[in-house]
């Protein structure tokens, strides 16, 4: 069960999980970067929104997007944006510009926004599984 952070009321995924209380707003993320970046950003927010609920978690050095667990880490750049999510497999495409398994189960995919076109269908869709791999048994068993 998530555990929430009674100082920051940031959501973390285990209980007494190592954080900084720092707070920040979204908006401080984008403070001196090029106003194409901001439009990425928000171009990507508007279309995960339809994946479901999920929390946004504004940190020092990157902006956190949550479920169960952190489904999606952007961060903001002068130029771009950094996006970093987390699958059950390791992709091979020349936009991921990096990737590494954070577990034994689960990969670290990097890739650069510049553009809010950057925001595409197949990305949409890594970061849809991205999501859904933080789904419980609980919500799985569901019925819509």
């Amino acid at each position: 069960m998530p555990w929430t952070c009674p100082k920051c009321k940031r959501p973390f995924k285990h209980k007494h999980q190592a954080h900084s209380c720092v707070t920040v707003t979204v908006d401080s993320h984008f403070d001196g970067k090029n106003i194409e970046v901001r439009k990425t950003y928000d171009a990507l927010m508007k279309r995960i929104k339809k994946f479901g609920a999920f929390n946004i978690s504004p940190a020092i050095g990157s902006i956190m997007v949550t479920r169960e667990g952190t489904f999606l880490a952007i961060k903001a750049k002068r130029e771009w944006l950094d996006i970093e999510f987390l699958l059950n497999r390791e992709l091979n495409d020349f936009r991921i510009h990096k990737t590494f398994w954070a577990t034994k189960s689960r990969c670290a995919h990097f890739i650069r926004l510049e553009t809010p076109d950057d925001v595409d269908d197949q990305l949409l869709l890594w970061l849809k599984e991205s999501y859904h791999t933080y789904q419980s048994p609980q919500t799985e068993n569901r019925k819509p």
